[in-house]
């Protein structure tokens, strides 16, 4: 069976309090040297609800470790940058949602613990779309007319070691811009106490209570990810689908949002992140499968 070629998934809109949940990430840059500094990363974060933006360089005297640089202890310092900062309408969040990097661990863990800030460890690029796209927007303004082999390189012309001096200009650029899910622009977005946003894709049927689910005893497999698949990448032979069954375990609906699935197998296990109907392929109970070693050989 071929991958869908639309998958609806799971979006913000019910999120329209502004400084409530922000979602946070390392930008790796190329080395830009001002002073005595190298900068070779930016810390983005952005508030969900009004779509705010705000973004720290991160620099070292010594460059020799480049991930040596990128420590929790350099990371929280940053965030309290960005939430110290009286200019920056951002303050501390009751949720700040980040991926599994060690970055986001240790010191920074225990400073949100101090401004009781929970923090929620991503399962998924897509939960973390709203920074993910941030970030390519910030590159594309930032690097115009370079590709990826300039920005790779650590012998950089003069174009690209401009952007920790256009890095200021080009955010405040941005949270000026009308923002089309949201109708309005970041900073007029962030001053209101409730934000309406519309998805970034109309799914094409009924959503939430309207949606029709899956019944727990259905047997399904799911959809895999490149990062499911050896070394991270899909090649021409893999498998689209899981070569294991899978039970439904319990779903979750949400006014206005898909129906969210988790998935175990007659062991207990199954994979950590949920799926969209779109993302499961429902076994009828009456098909003969072929024996468990040649699905996963």
């Amino acid at each position: 069976m071929p991958r869908p070629r639309y998958i609806p998934c799971a979006s913000f809109t019910s999120i329209t309090t502004p400084n409530e949940v922000h979602q946070a990430d390392v930008l790796y840059m190329p080395y830009d040297k001002v002073g005595r500094i190298t900068y070779l990363f930016c810390l983005n974060v952005v508030d969900v609800a009004s779509r705010y933006k705000a973004s720290i360089p991160i620099g070292a005297y010594s460059v020799k470790d480049r991930e040596g640089i990128l420590t929790s202890k350099t990371i929280a310092r940053a965030l309290e940058k960005i939430y110290d900062d009286p200019e920056i309408p951002l303050v501390w969040p009751k949720l700040l949602i980040t991926d599994r990097g060690s970055e986001f661990k240790g010191e920074c863990e225990v400073l949100m613990m101090e401004h009781n800030v929970k923090i929620q460890k991503a399962k998924s690029k897509r939960t973390m779309g709203i920074v993910e796209r941030y970030n390519r927007t910030l590159v594309e303004k930032l690097f115009p007319s370079q590709d990826a082999s300039d920005l790779l390189s650590l012998h950089l012309n003069d174009r690209s070691r401009v952007w920790i001096k256009n890095l200021p200009l080009i955010v405040e650029d941005i949270n000026n811009s009308i923002t089309c899910q949201i109708g309005i622009s970041p900073v007029e977005a962030i001053e209101k106490e409730e934000v309406i946003a519309k998805p970034s894709y109309s799914r094409d049927g009924p959503l939430g209570f309207d949606e029709e689910k899956l019944s727990s005893d259905v047997l399904v497999r799911y959809l895999l990810y490149p990062g499911d698949l050896e070394g991270g990448r899909r090649r021409a032979g893999d498998l689209n689908w899981s070569p294991h069954i899978y039970h439904i375990l319990e779903s979750m609906v949400q006014k206005n949002q898909p129906v969210l699935y988790w998935l175990e197998d007659d062991d207990g296990n199954g994979p950590q992140r949920s799926f969209v109907r779109e993302e499961l392929m429902v076994i009828p109970f009456d098909t003969e499968l072929p024996p468990q070693w040649i699905l996963t050989k």
